[in-house]
């Protein structure tokens, strides 16, 4: 499985760089909690990454140099921030989602309809698996 993600990531990245959208698919994969919720705190962001909060920290200074995101101070919470896409790290960041639909097709072109059943089964049982791996810890 570990050598699947990594020529699957391998690919993704490639893609990315052929097509030059201004974003690395890394840093696409990062931002991905940022579309999944409105108000993503840093803390939040570094345990949905598995990133200490320094590193977090160096991404999101990142981030905000290039524009695509904003750090807010919590109205509720003055100790933490809130990070929200910008126009423009939106507008990038969607660059990359007709890559990750096409990389999809190809990496299910050769399977059959059954195939993709049984497939899609399996990563919904081994996601089931971490997260309650992960409730238990």
């Amino acid at each position: 499985m570990s050598e699947t993600l990594l020529l699957m990531r391998r690919f993704l990245a490639n893609e990315f760089t052929k097509k030059g959208i201004g974003m690395r698919f890394e840093e696409w994969m990062q931002l991905l909690p940022l579309t999944e919720s409105e108000t993503v705190s840093q803390k939040d962001l570094s345990d949905r990454l598995v990133k200490d909060k320094t590193t977090v920290s160096r991404l999101v200074d990142g981030w905000v140099k290039k524009a695509w995101v904003k750090r807010e101070v919590s109205a509720t919470d003055k100790r933490f921030y809130i990070l929200r896409f910008t126009k423009k790290g939106k507008e990038i960041w969607e660059k990359g989602l007709p890559i990750i639909t096409s990389a999809d097709a190809v990496f299910r072109k050769d399977l059959s309809d059954v195939n993709e059943k049984d497939l899609y089964l399996l990563l919904f049982k081994i996601q089931s698996s971490v997260q309650i791996a992960e409730k238990e810890k």
